[in-house]
């Protein structure tokens, strides 16, 4: 593969990531601290019947985001030419944390509407990807010096 080519597939990469990350990490702060509160002001029937919509409006994006982020990840790490001292220290508690993330949204995909366990798993899902991102910033700083 020549060059340009190799760099062009090298950012698409990258930006489907990155965009994957944003989707996926970004639905579920948006669920946990925007539509969660919001749906408490309606009444119960309702508020499940509007919250089993969202989740329904969410489920495409969520295994996109799931089966593109792993993707590119797997073709990131793949494809990374050395790695520097403790990376991959790093990296596997990058993964595991990853790990969570997934096997915590596929049944959130998938569960009935129970309200107290969709918060917990939104807010679990949220914290887990702000960590990931920040080791994912902290392993590009390592990879940078």
């Amino acid at each position: 593969m020549d060059p340009t080519t190799r760099a062009v597939l090298a950012v698409c990469m990258r930006w489907i990531h990155i965009a994957s990350v944003v989707t996926l990490i970004g639905g579920f702060i948006y669920a946990r601290f925007v539509l969660t509160p919001a749906l408490g002001s309606l009444a119960g029937a309702e508020r499940e019947a509007v919250h089993k919509r969202a989740v329904q409006s969410f489920r495409p994006l969520l295994y996109a985001a799931l089966v593109f982020l792993i993707g590119s990840g797997a073709y990131n790490y793949l494809t990374k030419g050395s790695y520097p001292p403790h990376y991959h220290m790093w990296m596997g508690i990058k993964l595991l944390l990853v790990l969570h993330i997934v096997v915590s949204a596929i049944p959130y995909a998938l569960l009935n509407w129970e309200e107290a366990r969709f918060r917990r798993r939104e807010l679990n899902i949220a914290i887990s990807g702000l960590i990931v991102i920040a080791i994912a910033a902290y392993l590009r700083f390592l990879s940078s010096t």
